[in-house]
């Protein structure tokens, strides 16, 4: 019979794509995770994994173990959610990511009503970019990962995970208040920035590649005088006149800082938006604890998702929106 804690591992290695790093995400040595799957594929009779340059890849016998793996794990997590004794109240520790710009408007104020309607559930809130979020959910580090999608970059579908839509923004330009695009009454087309400065996020980031993705439909690419993947930076550095940027609003919406001093306008050519979620392990949905957490921030998501359109109404109407 198959080893649960064995398959784990290879689902590990599936997702994080190294046995070093698999290694790392279940405290172990990489020689250790090496001998338990071995041992795995002794149990199967066939070769599970492979060399692939400096790492390893599954074949693909090991690719339909992992697959049909999911259902098993899902059914953990059901499980698990049933044994779960609710007749003393919500109890117990929850630990989800959240990314830095749905803190203000989304997570703080859900776990202020969780706190105050269940004082026995714990939540750990943990500040992560949603590139990390499947591999630390699969490893059982998070119960939960908030991260976001872009609609001008592909998609990914991950193994064993289910997502669920907390609020969609409409994505806008962030000029200093002196540029003399700024008080133009009207959206300014992206084919007109071409020659723009641009604050951008790193290297290799979906931040950088949705920006890159949307110049790219005028035909042009960003020159990046200023990369950070915090918007608060990125936006003090367009107050400063260094460049330009496409922001979110929940990155400008629940602050004061630079206030008058950047522009948000509309653009004309292109629909630029962002999607942000949340996403369980596949059953886990059914656990008490998760489940009061999602119905949560979904509640507070439909309040915040009922100023982002009238924000967007606003722009439609003015051209322009000041902080």
């Amino acid at each position: 019979m198959l080893n649960i804690n064995r398959l784990q591992l290879l689902r590990e290695v599936a997702n994080r794509k190294t046995i070093a790093a698999t290694a790392d995400a279940f405290f172990m040595t990489p020689s250790a995770v090496s001998q338990q799957l071995s041992v795995l594929e002794r149990e199967a009779g066939v070769p599970l994994l492979k060399k692939a340059g400096r790492g390893v890849e599954l074949t693909s016998a090991g690719n339909l173990l992992v697959k049909n793996s999911e259902e098993i794990f899902a059914a953990i997590e059901r499980a698990e959610a049933q044994l779960i004794d609710t007749s003393k109240g919500l109890s117990g520790n929850v630990k989800i990511s959240a990314f830095p710009t749905s803190q203000r408007a989304l997570v703080v104020p859900a776990v202020v009503t969780l706190q105050k309607n269940h004082p026995n559930l714990h939540l750990h809130i943990q500040d992560l970019e949603p590139e990390y979020r499947v591999p630390m959910l699969g490893a059982g580090d998070l119960a939960g990962a908030g991260y976001y999608e872009w609609n001008v970059l592909p998609t990914i579908p991950a193994k064993g995970i289910e997502t669920y839509t907390l609020v969609t923004e409409n994505v806008y330009l962030g000029m200093p208040a002196t540029h003399p695009l700024a008080k133009v009454k009207r959206s300014i087309g992206i084919s007109e920035l071409s020659d723009e400065n641009w604050i951008v996020g790193r290297e290799s980031t979906s931040m950088l590649q949705f920006v890159s993705a949307a110049t790219a439909q005028a035909g042009f690419s960003p020159r990046a005088s200023f990369q950070s993947m915090d918007f608060d930076v990125i936006l003090t550095a367009v107050e400063a006149g260094l460049g330009i940027a496409l922001v979110p609003p929940l990155a400008f919406m629940e602050t004061t800082s630079h206030k008058q001093k950047v522009v948000y306008k509309s653009l004309a050519e292109l629909h630029l938006h962002r999607t942000a979620k949340v996403a369980v392990r596949k059953g886990s949905e059914f656990n008490p604890l998760i489940k009061e957490v999602l119905r949560t921030f979904q509640a507070q998501a439909s309040s915040v998702q009922y100023r982002l359109d009238l924000l967007h109404t606003s722009l439609k109407e003015n051209f322009l929106y000041t902080r």
